[in-house]
C-alpha cells in the first residue's frame, strides 16, 4: 500500500504535468523580472501545484479520518447542548436556594449573550489563528466556566460563570460547522450537518433529564462538574486529530484585524436591552426613566454597531453589507426567529409542567425530550432530502409552516392536557426547527463563494445567539409581568403581598401556599405560560415571511464547487 508521502508525490507529478501543460499554451502568464529577481511560469505553476494538491488531498480525506474528526468536534457540541438545557430544569432549584426567581433568568441570558458576542468573532479569529487553536481555547473556557458554575455562592457569581462557559460554548458550536465546511463538499455536508444536529439535540434532550436526576441525587452543582472530564476528552481528541495552522503562517498585526469595537457595541446593545426587559415591571415600572434610558442606549449601540461594521471595521465581525443578499438576510432573520421560538418553549414548557401540572423537575425534563427527537427527525430527513435532490427551498417553506403549526398547538396547553398530547404537540415544532436549522445554514453557505463561508457561517451563528438572547429576555419579561398581574389581581387579604413575593421568587413555593390560593397561583402560571406561547406563535408567522424571501442556489458536489 502506498504511503501518504508517495501518494502526495504522485499527486504533485500529476498536477505538475497538467498545470505546466496549460502554462505552455498561455503566453500571458509570463511576467517581467521584478526587484526580487526573475519570475517564470514554472514558479507560478509550482505554487498552483501545491494549492491543487492541497485541494485534492482534502477531497481524498478518508472516511475513517473524517469520522474521527467529526466525533472529536461534536463531543464539545453535545456537551454545549446538554449544558444549555441542564439549566432549564435547574432554574427552579437554583432560584429556591438563592431565593431570587425574578433574577434567575440572567443565568440563561448571560450565557446566551456571551454566545451571541463571541460566535461571530470565532469565524474571523480562526481564519487568523487557525481552527485548531480556537477549538482548544473554546474547550478550555467551557471547562473553566463549568467548574465556576459548580462553585457559585450567589446568583450573580453564577451569572459570571455562565458568561465564561458561554465564551467557550460559542466556539464549540460555530467552529465545528466552520471546520467541517473546510473539509466536506456542500451536498455531502447537508447530511453531516443533519447528523450533527441529531447529536446536538441528543445532548439537549439528555440535558433536561440529566439535570433533574443529578439534582435529585447529589445537587444541582454536580450537573456542571460532571461535564468537565468530557470537555477535556474533546480537547485531547481535537489536539490529536486536527491539523493546526503553522506558526509561520500566522501574520504579524493579526489583532488589528479583529473587530473588537463592533463586538463591544453588539454586547452593549444586547446587555442594555436585556436589562430593560428584565427590570421593567419587576423592579421598576415600565414608565420609569431608567427603562427609557436603557432602551435608548440599546438602540444607540445597535446603530453604532451597524455604522462600525459598514464604515469603520476593516474586517467586520458581522459584515452587514452581505445582508443585502436576500438569501443571507432571510436565513439570518429566520435563525434569529427560530431560536427565539425554541428557547421560549425550552424554558417555559418545563415551568408550565412544574407549576401548573405539579410534575417533578426530572419528569419535566423527560416530557420535553419529544421536542429534541423532533429536531433530530427534521434535521436528518431534510439533510437526506437535500443530499439526494440538491434542493432546499420547498423543504424550508414546508417546515416553516410546520413550525408555525406546532407553535399554535403548544399554545393550547391547559390544566387538563394529557401527557401524550403535550408530548406530541411539542414534537411538531421540533421537526420544523431541526429542518430549518440544517437547511437555512446550507442555503446561506451556498449563496456565497467558498472563501466567504466562514464569515457567513459566523453571521448565521451571530443571529442565532442574538435570537436566543432576545427570545429568552422577552419571554421572561412577558411571563413575569403577566404572572405578577394575575397574582396581584386574584390573591388578596392578609399576607397576600408576602405570598405573592414568595411565588414570584420560586416556582416551588406554589405547593406551599394555602389550599384556597394554590389553584389561583397555578392559574396565574398557566396564563403567563400561554402568553409566552402566543409570543412564539407570532414569531412562527414572521419566520414564514423570512423564509419566503430566500432563493434556491446550487448545492455543489465538490469543495471547489465545480460540479
Amino acid at each position: 500500500m502506498a504511503t501518504a508521502r508517495e501518494r502526495r508525490n504522485s499527486l504533485i507529478d500529476q498536477e505538475s504535468a497538467r498545470l505546466l501543460g496549460d502554462f505552455d499554451e498561455r503566453d500571458d502568464l509570463a511576467v517581467d523580472d521584478g526587484p526580487d529577481g526573475p519570475s517564470s511560469a514554472s514558479a507560478v505553476a509550482s505554487e498552483d501545484v501545491e494549492a491543487a494538491v492541497a485541494e485534492r488531498e482534502v477531497d481524498e480525506l478518508s472516511t475513517r479520518a473524517l469520522v474521527t474528526l467529526f466525533c472529536s468536534l461534536y463531543i464539545g457540541v453535545f456537551l454545549c447542548a446538554l449544558d444549555g438545557t441542564v439549566i432549564v430544569t435547574l432554574i427552579s432549584h437554583i432560584a429556591s436556594e438563592f431565593h431570587d426567581f425574578r433574577s434567575v433568568s440572567w443565568i440563561a441570558t448571560a450565557y446566551l449573550i456571551a454566545v451571541a458576542a463571541f460566535q461571530p468573532l470565532y469565524g474571523k479569529i480562526s481564519d487568523i489563528y487557525g481552527r485548531k487553536a480556537l477549538l482548544i481555547f473554546s474547550n478550555a473556557a467551557f471547562a473553566i466556566g463549568c467548574v465556576l458554575c459548580g462553585l457559585a455562592s450567589s446568583v450573580w457569581f453564577l451569572v459570571f460563570a455562565r458568561v465564561i462557559a458561554g465564551i467557550g460554548g460559542a466556539g464549540l458550536n460555530s467552529l465545528s460547522v466552520i471546520t467541517l465546511s473546510d473539509l466536506v463538499p456542500l451536498r455531502q455536508r447537508s447530511l453531516l450537518h443533519g447528523i450533527g444536529s441529531v447529536l446536538y439535540n441528543s445532548g439537549a434532550a439528555v440535558g433536561g433529564v440529566f439535570g433533574g436526576l443529578i439534582t435529585d441525587a447529589v445537587g444541582w452543582r454536580w450537573a456542571f462538574y460532571i461535564q468537565v472530564p468530557f470537555v477535556l476528552i474533546s480537547a485531547v481528541t481535537i489536539q490529536l486529530n486536527l491539523k493546526g495552522k503553522p506558526v509561520s503562517e500566522i501574520e504579524s498585526g493579526r489583532l488589528k484585524r479583529i473587530d473588537f469595537l463592533g463586538s463591544f457595541a453588539l454586547v452593549s446593545a444586547l446587555t442594555l436591552f436585556m436589562l430593560a426587559m428584565s427590570i421593567g415591571g419587576n423592579y421598576v415600572p415600565w414608565t420609569s426613566p431608567l427603562i427609557f434610558i436603557f432602551f435608548t442606549l440599546s438602540f444607540a449601540f445597535i446603530a453604532a454597531f451597524v455604522h462600525i461594521e459598514l464604515k469603520v471595521a476593516a474586517e467586520p465581525v458581522i459584515p452587514v453589507q452581505l445582508l443585502k443578499d436576500r438569501t443571507i438576510l432571510g436565513s439570518a432573520i429566520s435563525n434569529a426567529l427560530i431560536f427565539m421560538i425554541s428557547y421560549s418553549h425550552l424554558f417555559y414548557v418545563p415551568i408550565y409542567l412544574i407549576s401548573v401540572r405539579g410534575v417533578s423537575a426530572t419528569a419535566a425534563g423527560t416530557n420535553i425530550i419529544s421536542n429534541f427527537i423532533g429536531t433530530g427527525i427534521g434535521a436528518i430527513s431534510t439533510g437526506t432530502y437535500m443530499r439526494a435532490t440538491g434542493k432546499y427551498f420547498r423543504a424550508m417553506l414546508f417546515n416553516a409552516c410546520l413550525l408555525f403549526l406546532g407553535c399554535i398547538l403548544v399554545s393550547t396547553y391547559s390544566e387538563t392536557t394529557s401527557t401524550f398530547t403535550q408530548v406530541f404537540f411539542l414534537l411538531i415544532p421540533g421537526i420544523g426547527f431541526g429542518s430549518l436549522l440544517t437547511s437555512t445554514l446550507i442555503a446561506l453557505i451556498a449563496s456565497v463563494p467558498h472563501e466567504f463561508q466562514a464569515v457567513t457561517t459566523s453571521i448565521q451563528y451571530g443571529f442565532r445567539g442574538m435570537g436566543s438572547t432576545v427570545g429568552v429576555t422577552i419571554a421572561s419579561a412577558v411571563f413575569q409581568n403577566v404572572l405578577a398581574t394575575e397574582l396581584y389581581e386574584k390573591i388578596t387579604g392578609p399576607g397576600a403581598a408576602e405570598m405573592i413575593s414568595r411565588v414570584l421568587d420560586s416556582v416551588e413555593e406554589v405547593e406551599n401556599l394555602p389550599d384556597e390560593y394554590r389553584e389561583i397561583a397555578r392559574g396565574g402560571f398557566l396564563v403567563a405560560s400561554r402568553w409566552v406561547f402566543y409570543f412564539a406563535v407570532g414569531l412562527g408567522f414572521l419566520n414564514i415571511l423570512a423564509i419566503s424571501i430566500m432563493k434556491e442556489h446550487t448545492l455543489h458536489t465538490t469543495i471547489q464547487r465545480r460540479e
